[in-house]
């Protein structure tokens, strides 16, 4: 039984060493029977073959035809240099840029990678300037490394005295706005709400003391029921509470008589 080889078409020549592949031009070329121009990346079907070693990394060599002559091309690899290297039928289009030609800047890279021995007095200055802003860096991060262990080595201390302080700030917002609550009893303005911005509790507060306030003017619980029902008090709502204020002006009468 005769041995097959798993590219099969392409193997008719496996017992010569050649496999036929697509074979991909990595550069533009100028074919040497016809002059003509073959641009990078077309693509013929070549004949792959090994012809020698570079240390272990095999040589391979891709024998093709042009298209438009059928000239014999040869392309290999070149391990050495890591490119490929036209050896047969045409030659590698120069396409390299020369800075100089061109009127351009020309960096020398000899001067960056001269072995003259550097001059002592910038190494001692280069080292005396690292070796202060390191002390610098250092004490620096000393400093912050004590002021955090000072003020979180006890978290329940740190704890206690951060509600300390939102007690006491807490305590003079209340304190606030009871001044200002009394300035609104003083000139009649009680019944005006607390800002929108204010805080929850704050709300809370002047609610309750809109509350208190309306008992004081009716005992009898109608403007009381008014003011905590409904934050903003309708012309309705104005009305009942003036209506029971009347009645309670009509019981001080008749207690007098």
């Amino acid at each position: 039984m005769a041995s097959t080889h798993s590219a099969s078409g392409n193997a008719h020549k496996a017992d010569q060493g050649i496999l036929v592949v697509r074979f991909e031009l990595p550069y533009n070329i100028w074919c040497g029977t016809c002059n003509a121009h073959i641009g990078q990346g077309v693509r013929y079907n070549a004949e792959k073959s090994k012809v020698g070693m570079y240390h272990s990394t095999p040589i391979l060599a891709f024998r093709f035809k042009c298209h438009l002559c059928q000239g014999r091309i040869e392309i290999r690899t070149d391990p050495q240099n890591t490119r490929y290297v036209v050896t047969e039928g045409a030659k590698q289009k120069n396409e390299e840029w020369d800075p100089e030609e061109n009127g351009h800047l020309v960096i020398d890279n000899a001067a960056s990678t001269s072995t003259a021995p550097p001059d002592p007095f910038a190494s001692l200055e280069k080292t005396v300037t690292q070796r202060a802003a390191a002390l610098t860096a250092a004490e620096r991060l000393h400093a912050l490394e004590e002021h955090n262990s000072a003020r979180w080595s006890d978290p329940f201390a740190a704890s206690r005295a951060l509600r300390a302080s939102f007690r006491d700030k807490k305590a003079r917002i209340v304190r606030s706005e009871k001044k200002a609550e009394d300035v609104r009893e003083r000139f009649g303005l009680a019944d005006e709400r607390v800002h929108s911005t204010s805080s929850p509790a704050l709300k809370a507060l002047h609610s309750r003391l809109s509350l208190a306030t309306a008992l004081k003017r009716d005992p009898f619980g109608g403007a009381a029921a008014a003011a905590s029902s409904s934050p903003a008090r309708s012309d309705g709502a104005a009305g009942r509470s003036g209506a029971g204020a009347a009645g309670l002006e009509g019981v001080k009468v008749r207690r007098r008589s």
